[in-house]
């Protein structure tokens, strides 16, 4: 079978509505360097219908004014992400952020994302719909990839279960329940534009907390030093714990990616009241004031985040990592919007310390 037919052919009709209805141009390209499907955003971008997209080679319907990344578009050897680059388009030229990256389970093709850059992007506070779209929905390719390999490790785990003693059943156990939760994860990626209402129910954020901290170690086996600074007098928060548990795991694995070439790496985690915590929503109807009064920081000694990304953390595919999507904080976005929460980030130079704040309502006084 055709390998590139084989890909579009294992993509269900949800992952292809997906990918026709993502806002931003996203084609696959064949070892041929031919064009084999290309999504509805292309024919807008490129100004000329998907027929006259599909079928040619990539060199003729897609030229930077850098060399570099011309050649990158027909070589199969690296994966590719390239910011601030000049496209030429039918009407002159645009300015985009370009990721080239091969398919894991079919390595002789590759998924080309372009981004056209606006002269102002979303900062880590907004939450507009585009970027929400993108960071749920462009996932879905790789997430159909993701889920029948997670389904062997879980039967895996539940096979080694059988033979393990008490300390080896705890970890097969935390196996079984991570592949649980990445699963869900994946189905809520896969999602797009369906804003599925997340699970309100009161919550102990240091149980969460400690759950993330479990299954990071598991994954991590040089592990920084983590200080933790609990106050146990907190109230239980109203959120969702899945949703929850992932934006923390996501956050203190940056914190831990970025620790990777310091001497002596370091990571608190300190939860607290506040007094000024809030954010103002807005519905049909008025206008009002949520409470948000727990707060979670997340500190790493790391060297920060470069200037030139600083506005862009919550854009999906901006990455620093070299085997980085650039997902995990468009993922947070996600999570804290629908949570009606808010997060931070600043760093202090002083102390060399990038930092993450997270603001949670409280359960007692919440309308449920």
């Amino acid at each position: 079978m055709n390998p590139a037919m084989s890909v579009i052919d294992d993509l269900n009709a949800q992952d292809n509505a997906i990918l026709s209805a993502l806002p931003i141009p996203i084609l696959l390209v064949n070892k041929e360097n031919i064009i084999v499907k290309a999504n509805d955003s292309c024919e807008d971008f490129f100004e000329r219908s998907k027929n006259r997209i599909e079928n040619r080679s990539v060199e003729q319907i897609i030229k930077f004014n850098d060399k570099r990344i011309n050649d990158a578009l027909v070589t199969m050897d690296n994966d590719l992400s390239a910011q601030n680059m000049e496209i030429i388009t039918p009407s002159g030229s645009a300015l985009v952020d370009v990721w080239i990256n091969a398919l894991q389970s079919h390595q002789d093709m590759r998924i080309i994302m372009i981004v056209k850059r606006r002269e102002k992007r979303d900062y880590i506070g907004d939450h507009s719909e585009a970027g929400d779209q993108m960071a749920m929905g462009a996932p879905a390719i790789l997430s159909h990839e993701i889920k029948n390999p997670l389904a062997g490790i879980k039967g895996a785990a539940q096979f080694l279960a059988k033979k393990a003693d008490a300390t080896e059943l705890a970890m097969t156990n935390l196996i079984v329940t991570e592949v649980d939760r990445i699963a869900r994860l994946l189905d809520q990626m896969q999602n797009l534009g369906n804003h599925n209402p997340v699970q309100f129910r009161e919550e102990n954020i240091h149980i969460i907390l400690d759950q993330a901290l479990q299954s990071i170690r598991i994954a991590n086996p040089k592990f920084p030093d983590i200080i933790t600074q609990y106050d146990p007098s907190l109230p239980n928060i109203y959120v969702d714990y899945d949703a929850v548990l992932q934006i923390l795991i996501n956050l203190i694995q940056n914190g831990i990616d970025a620790c990777r070439d310091v001497e002596n790496p370091e990571i608190l985690i300190k939860t607290h009241y506040v007094m000024s915590g809030s954010l103002r929503r807005s519905n049909d109807q008025n206008t009002n004031t949520v409470k948000l009064p727990i707060e979670v920081v997340i500190k790493d000694n790391g060297p920060g985040v470069p200037d030139h990304i600083q506005n862009e953390l919550f854009t999906p595919f901006v990455t620093t990592k070299r085997e980085g999507q650039g997902l995990g904080l468009a993922i947070v976005r996600k999570f804290i919007r629908q949570l009606n929460s808010r997060i931070l980030h600043e760093r202090d130079e002083q102390n060399g310390q990038t930092i993450f704040r997270i603001l949670l309502p409280m359960s007692h006084g919440i309308e449920k």
